[in-house]
């Protein structure tokens, strides 16, 4: 039966099979051959040496990795709140709004700067930081704080805390459509009877809106981890991983080993760890973030 269900589905198929080929030769390929050569020490194309985990073992002792981690930690705590607090808070205000053109037109006020590149937002960053013109040196020498005047990207001690505030107030567009969506979702019932009751827009918020979404934060939590990890533009144009230590991210060293070091094998040996920390995070708080509304 099986069989014969699929040979009066063959056209579909074959409709199918030029796309699931460019995926398999895009995507599949590239992900297998990266977790092969993630155990070699291949440094040209062609020529690959079998060592084993000696590239994970390599990776033990490698200082770039090591502050990497502790750094990608600090971003990625930062980044978590960053995408949950600021974009939730400004959807509860928009949804608080009573009129639907008063929320059509904020939200729309909100999403507006997805169309913005995001390499343009991080090089006007780079410009505010700037320790001579930089647009927060000058305000700051302005209001007569020269005292708080720093290099910003060029101090250990503010770096990293720089690259953190990039974005502000960060309402990020995407998690902002995500909640929003969640509160359009919720029953009305369920208000109605919490404002029969009396429940106040704090109590709303805690009792019943966040419950409500927990699909919608775990969704945004996941998002946050992958884009985290995978992230290293913003560091790379900002302040190239320096200085020293000071924000340099796993993922940036697996670039830097790819492009400038030529060391494929190593390079493939972080991306696969890269890849196990993703694939484990995510399980994680899929398995923690668990809801009434999954069952």
């Amino acid at each position: 039966m099986k069989w014969r269900e699929i040979a009066q589905a063959r056209h579909s198929y074959l409709l199918i099979a030029p796309s699931f080929a460019l995926v398999a030769a895009f995507l599949y390929y590239p992900a297998l051959s990266g977790i092969y050569h993630a155990f070699t020490r291949w440094q040209s194309v062609g020529v690959s040496i079998w060592v084993g985990t000696d590239n994970f073992v390599a990776m033990a002792s490698d200082p770039f990795i090591r502050h990497g981690i502790v750094n990608q930690l600090i971003l990625s705590l930062a980044d978590f709140a960053k995408a949950l607090i600021p974009p939730f808070i400004v959807a509860e205000l928009i949804y608080a709004l009573p009129r639907e053109r008063e929320r059509y037109w904020m939200r729309t006020f909100f999403v507006l700067p997805m169309v913005a590149p995001m390499m343009v937002i991080i090089l006007m960053w780079y410009f505010i930081y700037d320790a001579n013109m930089g647009l927060l040196n000058q305000t700051l020498g302005a209001l007569g704080l020269d005292s708080w005047r720093q290099a910003w990207l060029g101090d250990p001690d503010f770096a990293l805390g720089s690259i953190i505030a990039i974005g502000f107030p960060w309402v990020g567009a995407l998690a902002l459509l995500i909640f929003m969506a969640g509160l359009n979702n919720i029953p009305g019932e369920i208000l109605d009877a919490a404002r029969i009751d009396g429940a106040g827009p704090l109590r709303r918020v805690f009792h019943i809106d966040i419950p409500m979404l927990v699909p919608q934060i775990r969704l945004v939590v996941v998002l946050a981890l992958i884009a985290g990890i995978q992230d290293f533009g913003r560091i790379l144009v900002m302040t190239g991983g320096g200085p020293g230590y000071a924000t340099y991210v796993p993922a940036l060293w697996m670039y830097e080993q790819t492009f400038q070091l030529a060391h494929f094998g190593y390079a493939c040996a972080i991306g696969l760890m890269l890849f196990a920390v993703i694939l484990s995070g995510s399980t994680l708080v899929l398995w923690l973030m668990k809801s009434d509304m999954d069952t």
